[in-house]
């Protein structure tokens, strides 16, 4: 194994399944904390709490959008820097498993760009944060929000919303972990803060007698929880930060926003579709818009494999990328792709037979139930292709090219699914709103990962991927020399 570049060497797939699942665990954890979050809210007996927490939801969700978008730039250009270094130092090392051995392969420069990502990422959500707060009515009037729901999704948004700041350096600190293979390491984080979430959750909604401010106050400590134990993780078992070098600090923001701004851009046009179509689910009544946040909940919990997935395409494509084993970096493709289809297949059997025990536990009412059964049986199955874009997205970014990911999002978000919705609300109600999402999303699968596959094809053939007639010009990247020597298996 490459020293600190764990990736770079083994099995592919092997690699991809492990991040992924590892990750997915994690996620899992938050993921299941949410959707009992939501049953207890249900236990409370008032539809409109659910309603509000689906509004402060799509608010918050802009908010880690940001975070993710950060942390993808950081966990990029941490992992390249990570396996040039690996590749420049493979022999000078024997033993890559001891801690002292981990904390001396990762080489000055990785250190440097976790620790200026880290005073990056609060440079963004601090004056985010403080804005959120000021306009979240206005906000989630956008959304669709009126009346009582709309007080107690502007309180449940602001209580969250506050420790967005440290939502973002959680989401760096956790993308570290992986970058330099502490995969499991990262998944016991997410974990933990599902736990604690889960642990507070009841005390604070029943025991304190605090209802939806409970709630809240839980997804607060959660997030303390991961930021705390990441960073603690990070720093003392792989001593990834060093002094922050201002003199470079400036330079290296150019490098992360190369990066960061089209990745923020892929990830915030999916909260815009996304209230979209909760303005159009307000529509059809508090009932529909409640229907739509446990299907909102129950997603993710679904798909926690796929979300895992598209953060583990990146350290594994970005460490083979700068350790120059393009084949590496194709093959990590079609590994996703592989990984989709033995995820997503169980998943849409399970959710055929589930969906009315679902509507029992959430009490959901006869249209609302109707709503979840047409997910069930017609949507669920749509995510394999959907799977598909969050294979090629990470991608593009590991090869320099994160326009394309931020054109892919636009195109499914904004440029289908948006007029999808609008048109097939029209036709069929609440159910066209699902339905427009999920075409939108399989058709943008479909032509992202053939994207991917082109471009991921010219690296492996050792052709320029500077394309001159290409007009994404968001795109940083490296160029990779035509004739350049890829390494065999």
């Amino acid at each position: 194994m490459t020293p600190g570049s764990p990736y770079t060497k083994g099995p592919v797939f092997k690699h991809i399944r492990e991040l992924a699942l590892t990750s997915a665990v994690g996620l899992f954890a938050i993921f299941i904390v949410d959707l009992v979050d939501m049953f207890f809210i249900s236990l409370l007996g008032e539809p409109q709490l659910a309603a509000a927490v689906g509004f402060a939801g799509l608010g918050l969700f802009l908010g880690a959008s940001v975070c993710i978008g950060l942390s993808v730039a950081v966990a990029t250009l941490v992992s390249q820097a990570i396996g040039e270094y690996g590749s420049q130092h493979n022999n000078t090392t024997k033993d890559n498993t001891a801690d002292e051995d981990n904390k001396n392969q990762l080489g000055p420069e990785a250190k440097r760009l976790a620790t200026h990502g880290l005073l990056y990422s609060l440079c963004w959500t601090i004056p985010i944060t403080l804005l959120t707060l000021v306009y979240a009515e206005k906000l989630l009037q956008l959304f669709g929000a009126q009346g009582e729901v709309l007080a107690m999704s502007a309180s449940y948004f602001r209580i969250v919303g506050v420790t967005l700041p440290v939502l973002g350096i959680a989401f760096i600190a956790n993308s570290l972990l992986r970058s330099v293979g502490a995969a499991r390491m990262s998944m016991w984080t997410t974990l933990w803060g599902g736990i604690v979430n889960a642990i507070f959750d009841p005390i604070f909604i029943f025991g304190f007698g605090l209802g939806l401010t409970g709630a809240a106050l839980a997804s607060v400590l959660s997030r303390f929880t991961i930021a705390g134990i990441a960073l603690y993780d990070i720093t003392k078992k792989y001593n990834l930060f060093t002094i922050p070098r201002y003199g470079k600090f400036y330079n290296d923001v150019k490098t992360f926003n190369s990066i960061a701004l089209p990745s923020i851009l892929t990830n915030l046009s999916a909260p815009l579709s996304s209230a979209f179509a909760t303005a159009q689910m307000a529509k059809f009544g508090t009932e529909a818009v409640a229907a739509a946040s446990v299907i909102g909940r129950i997603t993710p919990v679904l798909f926690a494999g796929l979300y895992g997935l598209s953060g583990a395409i990146g350290p594994v494509a970005s460490q083979n990328f700068g350790a120059k084993e393009m084949h590496r970096v194709h093959e990590t493709l079609f590994a996703g792709a592989r990984f989709v289809i033995i995820y997503v297949v169980p998943v849409t059997i399970l959710m055929f037979f589930l969906h009315e025990k679902l509507s029992d536990i959430f009490s959901l009412g006869e249209s609302a139930s109707e709503l979840l059964r047409f997910y069930s049986v017609f949507i669920v199955g749509s995510y394999l292709l959907f799977g598909l874009q969050l294979t090629a997205n990470p991608m593009f970014t590991a090869l320099r090219h994160p326009g394309y990911g931020t054109v892919s999002n636009i195109f499914r978000d904004l440029a289908m699914a948006i007029p999808l919705i609008a048109l097939f609300s029209s036709m069929y109600g609440a159910k066209g709103v699902l339905a427009g999402q999920a075409l939108a999303n399989a058709i943008a699968g479909i032509v992202a990962f053939a994207v991917a596959h082109w471009l991921a094809g010219r690296v492996e053939n050792g052709k320029s991927i500077d394309l001159k007639w290409s007009s994404l010009h968001l795109n940083h990247h490296t160029h990779v020399i035509p004739g350049i020597n890829h390494r065999g298996h």
